[in-house]
């Protein structure tokens, strides 16, 4: 289902408003969570969640395997499950340039539903201990002077070995590497358009991936010139292959009536 216009703007507060009506208490039940993943996720994701849905052949990259709980997008430290926000932020945002379209159309009550269905497909939810939530530092005003710091963050913090000196993804330990290193100056990410969604990146890492968390590693006004200066180099948005296929999956399988 496509995004109406104005929608990620209300995603914040309507998110927030969500999860807390969960957390205070309304237990979902398990079958319209798994119903939800039915009619929604399964096409792509598989019915046990396994990654190998019926529309798999479809993409260049597979469907993320949710019964292994490693999720990239998350607001935890490294190596910790995604909290209850961040699957929601990934469901109704979707994943850019990937065939994980966004799912807006889901009711606050199919949200939750579907949030404590997926987590129920991994082991590592109930055995891992509550998240760590990385509170992003306050926002310095972006400036020219801290777009130019922010290549110097980039040389410190030894991106260029992976991402390469033009920040194309074809530094020297890429070809290494079994999952290539972004195109930083490729549009869009996958994690999210704004300074913070990078920040979030650069603190968190990409798990499952070979980028680290620079928590701790850069200093917080690194993080944002950094943030900054890999904004300030992207061009325009492109539509990818697997973007394609994964709006093509939806509106076929909307005519099914899921």
């Amino acid at each position: 289902m496509a995004a109406r216009p104005g929608a990620f703007a209300l995603l914040g507060a309507g998110l927030a408003l969500v999860l807390a009506a969960g957390a205070a208490g309304q237990d979902t039940d398990p079958s319209v969570g798994a119903a939800v993943f039915r009619d929604n996720c399964a096409v792509c994701h598989g019915p046990t969640g396994d990654g190998q849905g019926m529309a798999t052949h479809h993409f260049k990259s597979v469907p993320r395997d949710l019964t292994k709980g490693r999720f990239k997008f998350r607001s935890t430290a490294s190596g910790q499950v995604p909290t209850d926000a961040d699957l929601a932020r990934t469901i109704t945002r979707g994943v850019p340039s990937t065939g994980m379209v966004p799912q807006d159309h889901l009711t606050d009550a199919e949200l939750r539903a579907v949030i404590a269905f997926v987590k129920s497909l991994s082991r590592r939810f109930a055995e891992s201990p509550s998240p760590r939530i990385l509170p992003l530092p306050p926002a310095p005003t972006p400036t020219v002077e801290r777009v130019a710091r922010g290549a110097q963050a980039y040389v410190k913090g030894e991106c260029a070995e992976c991402h390469g000196k033009g920040a194309r993804g074809d530094g020297p330990s890429a070809k290494d590497l079994s999952i290539k290193p972004t195109d930083l100056t490729r549009r869009p990410f996958k994690s999210g358009p704004a300074a913070d969604d990078i920040v979030r990146t650069l603190m968190t890492g990409l798990d499952g991936t070979p980028m680290p968390s620079y928590y701790q590693v850069l200093e917080d006004d690194e993080l944002w010139d950094l943030a900054y200066w890999i904004g300030a180099i992207g061009g325009p948005p492109q539509t990818t292959d697997d973007e394609r296929a994964g709006w093509h999956v939806e509106r076929m399988h909307q005519r099914r009536g899921r």
